[in-house]
C-alpha cells in the first residue's frame, strides 16, 4: 500500500495541481495574487446522513433539490461516484447504503433520491465524524487487492515521464475496477445533520485521519462540507449547531449550508461548485491597503460568452496579439463588485470572496491586485 501511495502522490501532483500561481515582478508595495480556477476531473463523494427520529423533512428537502447539485457536475464534466451512509454507527457503522451512483448510472438523480431517504430509525446518538471514519477505513480495506494490483501493473509499466510511460500508468489506475476511494480521485465528504457530532475524538483527530485517506501527499485533495445547524445559533428551533462539522468544513477549505433552509437549492449548488475545485475565496498574500484592491478573472481567448457574461467590462486586447492563441488567457473580466452577486474583501480572513454568482467559471486566472497596506498608489 506504501508503494502505491507513493505512486499515486506522484500522478496527483502532477495532474491535479488546484492552486498553481504566478510570481510576476512589480514596483515596490504593488501585488499581483494570481491563482487558478481549474475543475477536478474525478471526484468520490461521501453523504453522511443522519438517520433520526428528526430527519425526514430534511432527507426530503436533499432529495428534490439534488439536482442543482449534479447539474454543476455535469457542466464541469466530472466523472464522480456518489455514496451514502448515515451517522448511525451502533448499527450501519459507515456502511454503504445502496449501490456507488456514477454517471453511468440511469437515471441517477431518481436513483439518489430514492437513497439518500435513510429513514428515521437510526439512533440518537449522531457521530458523523465517526461514520465518515469507518466508512473510508472499511472502503480502504476492501480496495487493498486492487491497489496491490495496481502497483504491480505499474511497475511494468515504461520507465520516466514520458506520454507512453503516464499513459501505461494511468490505464493501471482506470483499470483497476475501484469503485469509491478511487487512487485518482478527489474525495468530497459532505454531512447532512440537524444535530451536533457526538463522536469520540477532537476534530483534529478526524482532519488527519480525513487528509490522509488518500495517502501521502494527498492531503490537498479531500474536502469536507456540511448542511447543519446554523453556528452559533441555529435559525430553526428544530435544529442543534453542527460547531464540530463547520470547524472540520473551515480546516479542509469546504462549504457550510443550513438545515434550517427551507429549500437546500442554493447550498446544494455551492457545495457542488466547492467540489469541482471552484473555489469562493481567495486569499491575498499580504495585508491590503483596501481601498486599492482591485479584481479581474482572466478567461482563454476561446471562452464562450456566457462565462463572461455577468462582467462589469470585458477586455479582450491581448486576444488580438500575433503570439495569442485559443488557449492564451486574454480575456480579461472586470466582475461585479458587492454581494448579492460579486466579490468582497473580509480583512477579518484577508480573503477575496466572490458571493452569490460570481464565483468564476473554470478554466480562469483570478488575479487580485492591490498596493500593502500603509502604502498609496
Amino acid at each position: 500500500m506504501r508503494r502505491l501511495l507513493l505512486s499515486l502522490s506522484a500522478l496527483l501532483v502532477g495532474t491535479a495541481c488546484r492552486d498553481p500561481r504566478l510570481d510576476p515582478v512589480f514596483p515596490r508595495g504593488y501585488r499581483v495574487d494570481t491563482y487558478g480556477q481549474v475543475a477536478a476531473q474525478k471526484i468520490d463523494v461521501l453523504w453522511v446522513v443522519d438517520n433520526s427520529g428528526s430527519m425526514k423533512p430534511h432527507q426530503d428537502n436533499l432529495a428534490r433539490n439534488f439536482q442543482s447539485f449534479i447539474d454543476e457536475f455535469t457542466r464541469s464534466s466530472v466523472d464522480y461516484r456518489l455514496a451514502i451512509t448515515t451517522t448511525d454507527i451502533a448499527n450501519d457503522q459507515g456502511r454503504f447504503r445502496g449501490p456507488v451512483l456514477s454517471p453511468q448510472t440511469n437515471g441517477v438523480a431518481q436513483a439518489f433520491s430514492q437513497q439518500i431517504r435513510v429513514g428515521t430509525g437510526g439512533g440518537s446518538f449522531e457521530a458523523g465524524l465517526d461514520a465518515a471514519r469507518m466508512s473510508l477505513q472499511a472502503r480502504l480495506a476492501a480496495n487493498q487487492p486492487q491497489y496491490d494490483a495496481i502497483v504491480t501493473c505499474q511497475e511494468a509499466c515504461p520507465q520516466g515521464q514520458g506520454k507512453e510511460a503516464f499513459q501505461c500508468r494511468d490505464n493501471c489506475v482506470t483499470g483497476s475496477g475501484i469503485d469509491f476511494l478511487r487512487p485518482d480521485a478527489y474525495l468530497y465528504l459532505v454531512f447532512i445533520t440537524d444535530e451536533e457530532d457526538r463522536s469520540a475524538y477532537d476534530v483534529h483527530t478526524y482532519y488527519r485521519s480525513f487528509k490522509t485517506a488518500k495517502g501521502v501527499g494527498n492531503d490537498g485533495t479531500v474536502t469536507t462540507a456540511a448542511i447543519i445547524g446554523d453556528v452559533p445559533t441555529p435559525a430553526c428551533a428544530q435544529a442543534n449547531s453542527g460547531t464540530r462539522y463547520k470547524q472540520l468544513s473551515d480546516m479542509t477549505g469546504g462549504e457550510v449550508g443550513s438545515i434550517c433552509d427551507a429549500e437546500f437549492a442554493d447550498s446544494l449548488k455551492r457545495l457542488a461548485s466547492n467540489a469541482v475545485g471552484l473555489r469562493r475565496k481567495f486569499a491575498l498574500e499580504m495585508s491590503p491597503n483596501p481601498k486599492t484592491i482591485e479584481v479581474r478573472v482572466r478567461y482563454r481567448c476561446d471562452a464562450p460568452a456566457h462565462m463572461t457574461a455577468r462582467c462589469t467590462e470585458v477586455d479582450r486586447d491581448e486576444c488580438q496579439a500575433s503570439n495569442a492563441t485559443s488557449e492564451t488567457f486574454g480575456t480579461v473580466c472586470k466582475p461585479q463588485e458587492g454581494e448579492p452577486d460579486g466579490w468582497v474583501y473580509e480583512p477579518e480572513a484577508r480573503v477575496i470572496f466572490f458571493a452569490g454568482d460570481s464565483v468564476p467559471n473554470v478554466p480562469s486566472q483570478v488575479e487580485l491586485r492591490y498596493f500593502e497596506e500603509g502604502i498609496e498608489p
